[in-house]
């Protein structure tokens, strides 16, 4: 899949991390790109950072 920065995505598994759980199902926006160990930087709508792979997100259809 394919994603650009300013993109808007859904979580499709809840992901554990040392500070804190983001749940399946959060919205969030796209950051940044290709990281040596992590593909994405979303921020979520509370505004706190998370890495994730492609794998763990998918683009909200018809949000701009």
């Amino acid at each position: 899949m394919t994603f650009k920065i300013g993109d808007k995505v859904r979580v499709v598994k809840d992901i554990p991390s040392v500070d804190g759980m983001l749940y399946k199902g959060t919205k969030a926006k796209v950051d940044e790109m290709k990281f040596p160990d992590k593909d994405l930087r979303i921020i979520d709508e509370v505004g706190k950072i998370w890495y994730v792979n492609f794998n763990d997100v998918k683009t909200i259809k018809g949000v701009k």
